[in-house]
C-alpha cells in the first residue's frame, strides 16, 4: 500500500483525487486544500469540490492559512508519515521542510510537457500559442516552482477547435490515471527522475485583464488562439457601443479583405469577419454586455450598423 498526501485546489484535483481513492494500491491519509471562501451573491462561506470529496470519504482536511514557519501544521502533516505528496495547482509554494515530510518524493502533476509552460497557466499558453500538442508531466518537487526533476510525461493532443475548458477536460480524463501508473513505476525502481534541460526552458505569466481586449492589428490566426487560451474565462472582447462585446465563438479566415481599416465589420454572404492586421477574424457568436449570448445572425437582427462598424484597435 503506497500512502499519500494530496495538496490539491480546482475542480480539476478532485476528478485526480478520485482516481487516488479508486485506486487499491494507494491510501489517501490527508488532504491540504484553500481555505473556504465566500461564494455568490450572498458571499456565503463555501468549502471546495476536494474538501467535500475527502469529507464524504472521511479523509483528514487541512487548510493552512499559510506553510512556511508553521510548525504546527509540520509536524501533523509528519504524523502520518506517507510515502509520497501529490500536488496539483495548489497555489501556496512548498519550503523546504514541507517537502521533507514524505519518505520518498514529493510528486508535481504539471499540465505542460516540462521545461516548456513553467509556472501560472500552462494549459492556457500552449493553446495561447497555437501549439497542437500539450501534456502531463509528472515530477519531483524542489523549492523552484516547475524546476525539479522528470519522472514521465504523457502528451495530449490539441485540436484545431480546442479551448480551455476543453482541454482541460482532457487533463481531468488523463491526469489522475496517469499519476497513479507513475508513481506506482517510481515505487518498484523501474523510472528514475531526470534533469530538466534548462536550455528548453519557456515561462507562462498569470493571466491578467489587458490580455482579453483584441487587438485587430495582430493577425486574425493569434486572435483567434488568444480566444481558445482565454475561453470560458475570462474570454477575449472588444468594444462596441462603449459596451464589452465578449467573441465566445470564432474562427480565422487566411485571406484579405480588399482595402478596409483594420477593425473594420465586413460581411460577405452569411459570413461576418472583422479585419485583422493579417486575415479575418470570422464571427459565429457573442455576447454583447448585460445581454444573453446569441448567434451573430441573432445579434445582427439588433444591432444591423454593427456591419461597417470600425472597432477600436491598439497597434
Amino acid at each position: 500500500m503506497i500512502r499519500i498526501g494530496f495538496f490539491w485546489t480546482p475542480h480539476l484535483s478532485a476528478r485526480v483525487l478520485q482516481d487516488f481513492l479508486n485506486s487499491p494500491q494507494f491510501k489517501v491519509d490527508f488532504v491540504v486544500t484553500g481555505e473556504d471562501k465566500p461564494i455568490g451573491r450572498h458571499q456565503i462561506i463555501t468549502p471546495n469540490e476536494v474538501k467535500n470529496l475527502a469529507l464524504s470519504q472521511s479523509i483528514p482536511v487541512l487548510q493552512p492559512a499559510r506553510i512556511r514557519g508553521n510548525t504546527e501544521f509540520l509536524e501533523e502533516m509528519q504524523s502520518y508519515g506517507v510515502d509520497y505528496f501529490v500536488v496539483v495547482a495548489y497555489g501556496k509554494i512548498l519550503p523546504t521542510e514541507a517537502l521533507r515530510v514524505p519518505k520518498k518524493y514529493p510528486i508535481n502533476i504539471h499540465g505542460s510537457l516540462l521545461p516548456k509552460y513553467r509556472w501560472a497557466s500552462p494549459i492556457q499558453a500552449a493553446l495561447i500559442n497555437g501549439e497542437t500538442e500539450t501534456g502531463v508531466t509528472i515530477m519531483v518537487m524542489n523549492e523552484k516552482m516547475d524546476e525539479g526533476d522528470i519522472i514521465d510525461v504523457k502528451k495530449i493532443g490539441i485540436a484545431t477547435s480546442e479551448t480551455a475548458e476543453t482541454l482541460f477536460e482532457k487533463f481531468e480524463e488523463v491526469s489522475g490515471n496517469f499519476a497513479i501508473k507513475t508513481i506506482q513505476k517510481l515505487d518498484k525502481g523501474e523510472l528514475v527522475p531526470r534533469k530538466q534541460n534548462e536550455n528548453e526552458a519557456t515561462y507562462c505569466k498569470k493571466i491578467m485583464k489587458e490580455d482579453w481586449l483584441l487587438d485587430f492589428s495582430k493577425s486574425a490566426e493569434k486572435l483567434y488562439h488568444l480566444h481558445q487560451g482565454l475561453t470560458p474565462w475570462p474570454g477575449v472582447y472588444t468594444m462596441y457601443k462603449w459596451k464589452k462585446c465578449i467573441i465566445e465563438k470564432c474562427f480565422y479566415t487566411p485571406h484579405s479583405e480588399g482595402d478596409n481599416e483594420i477593425g473594420t465589420v465586413v460581411q460577405k454572404g452569411t459570413e461576418i469577419w472583422i479585419v485583422c492586421g493579417k486575415w479575418l477574424l470570422t464571427l459565429s457568436q457573442v455576447k454583447l454586455e448585460w445581454k444573453k449570448s446569441q448567434s451573430i445572425k441573432e445579434f445582427l437582427n439588433g444591432q444591423r450598423d454593427f456591419i461597417g462598424s470600425i472597432l477600436p484597435h491598439h497597434s
